[in-house]
């Protein structure tokens, strides 16, 4: 049996570029995916918010961004 994994997809906009993002949920975070290619890792800490664990150094703009389509704040 199969498991089922949970992936979100969306535009942002970054270095001044429009690209599409995925975010794949992990055991305890989200895998992050700009066009296709693996850029970051984030969690959800209850003190400071969305937070980078992993991966390229993301704004923290860009980070909150895609927190909030996570979260179902954004479309």
């Amino acid at each position: 049996m199969e498991k089922e994994q949970t992936t979100l997809g969306f535009e942002i906009k970054y270095s001044g570029r429009l690209l599409f993002c995925e975010a794949l949920l992990m055991i305890s975070s989200y895998a992050i995916f700009l066009n296709n290619r693996y850029a970051a890792e984030i969690e959800y800490d209850s003190a400071a918010g969305w937070v980078q664990t992993n991966g390229t150094i993301l704004p923290q703009s860009t980070i909150e961004e895609i927190g909030a389509h996570i979260d179902g704040q954004l479309d």
